[in-house]
């Protein structure tokens, strides 16, 4: 059984999908799965994974039948995983050689809910504006402090789950495609709030959260990606609805 798993849901990134898997095979950790899930792409994508699939067996390729929206598609990676721990790679993006190096002896403890690092937000490959930058070091947060940040300060603690290192058990658990009682708001389709959720909901569960300072993700910023597109400004709109729901349903945050 590989150690991590590196989690790549994919959907018509013909232009960018390799140098997103060049950065998944690059990890200095070796022991690990390289799962991509294509969401029915229509161009060329599902070819270029399979081509270098069948030169490096980390790389586990499936393909859905029809496009099951985004956020399903995180769930589906998730499902297909056997490594005890993963990392959800979004096909723009890139990881640090070293991001399983640095992350994994956190994680390991079993009082540690999650390990995230700083993201460098940018049009070109690492260069761009940091984002995430907590603490000047390595260190633990405990959960209470976490979630009160989490939950109150923009800007503070990750939204995007491309900055963390989870267990699989948990991603299966928190990647939520609805949330109950909220009505009128697709989640599935944009991802926004529910991203933010598995933080918050897996927090919940530990007694610590690790923070690894240096920024060993890269997320691409261009017109294709959800976020930037921004689309009716349902972005913010989603992480609001998800803020109030986990209120409501956590009454020790307030």
């Amino acid at each position: 059984m590989p150690i991590s798993s590196i989690l790549i849901p994919v959907y018509n990134r013909q232009d960018l999908i390799l140098r997103t898997l060049n950065s998944a095979l690059a990890q200095t950790v070796s022991d690990i799965e390289i799962i991509v899930v294509d969401n029915n792409s229509t161009d060329s994508t599902y070819e270029i994974v399979a081509g270098l699939a069948a030169t490096d067996s980390r790389i586990r390729l499936y393909r859905n039948d029809e496009n099951i929206g985004p956020v399903r598609n995180w769930a589906k990676c998730a499902e297909y995983a056997t490594a005890p721990y993963a990392k959800i790679l979004f096909s723009d993006d890139l990881i640090a050689p070293t991001y399983l190096e640095r992350t994994l002896p956190a994680i390991i403890s079993r009082d540690c809910a999650l390990v995230y690092t700083p993201a460098v937000i940018g049009y070109e490959d690492w260069k761009g504006t940091v984002h995430y930058r907590a603490f000047i070091g390595d260190c633990k947060i405990a959960r209470d402090h976490f979630l009160r940040a989490t939950t109150d300060m923009e800007n503070f603690i990750p939204v995007s789950p491309g900055a963390a290192l989870f267990r699989t058990s948990d991603l299966r658990k928190y990647i939520l495609a609805e949330l109950p009682g909220v009505k009128g708001y697709d989640f599935a389709r944009y991802g926004a709030g529910v991203d933010w959720l598995i933080y918050a909901l897996t927090a919940l569960r530990y007694q610590h959260v690790a923070y690894v300072a240096d920024p060993l993700v890269y997320f691409h910023a261009h017109a294709g990606s959800i976020t930037i597109a921004n689309e009716n400004n349902q972005i913010p709109m989603g992480y609001a609805l998800a803020k109030k729901w986990l209120r409501m349903s956590v009454k020790s945050l307030n």
